[in-house]
């Protein structure tokens, strides 16, 4: 196996080395002196230029792939392709953790919210009013407790979307 890793990848370092690096510029004088930069050849007098990226390192236009012979190889990657990737993996991982605090301090809060409705309710006399401000308590905690469990469910399923998201960029655990 690691010998036509091996293979595989001098196939393909190889198949990069003899690819043009450069592009070809043509330089072509015109009638009054002039210069005109050109892709085409020049029909009259010219010169052919080789232009070099300013790093002097030409990226292939598309990865290099694997060879027909072992279809189960992954693809290659240019180093920009993979620090986009690295880039995205980092800020889904970041918008999992806000998502997943986010889950944590709603739950907190709806307790603490409940719990503080929970003591107004041993305040309630035992009289018509008290019974009546009671019977609103326990109404607004029932609301309270719906509006806590949609919004903790639509967090859960954001939370659920990113970790597949993460997942598919071959990041997140």
């Amino acid at each position: 196996m690691k010998t036509r890793l091996t293979v595989v990848l001098l196939c393909a370092i190889a198949g990069a080395a003899f690819t043009s690096p450069t592009w070809a510029i043509n330089k072509c004088s015109q009638p009054n002196g002039s210069f005109v930069f050109q892709d085409a050849p020049c029909a009259g007098k010219g010169e052919k230029l080789d232009v070099r990226p300013a790093t002097g390192h030409v990226r292939p236009a598309e990865p290099v792939t694997a060879t027909n012979s072992d279809p189960a190889a992954p693809k290659r990657q240019t180093e920009a392709q993979r620090i986009e990737q690295m880039v995205a993996i980092s800020q889904l991982e970041r918008r999992l953790k806000d998502a997943t605090a986010a889950i944590h301090s709603t739950r907190e809060r709806c307790a603490q919210e409940i719990k503080s409705l929970q003591l107004k309710k041993q305040y309630a006399t035992n009289n018509l009013a008290g019974a009546t401000w009671e019977s609103s308590i326990s109404s607004e905690m029932s609301a309270l407790a719906t509006s806590c469990d949609t919004r903790n469910r639509e967090l859960r399923e954001d939370a659920t979307a990113l970790r597949a998201e993460c997942r598919e960029l071959g990041g997140c655990k």
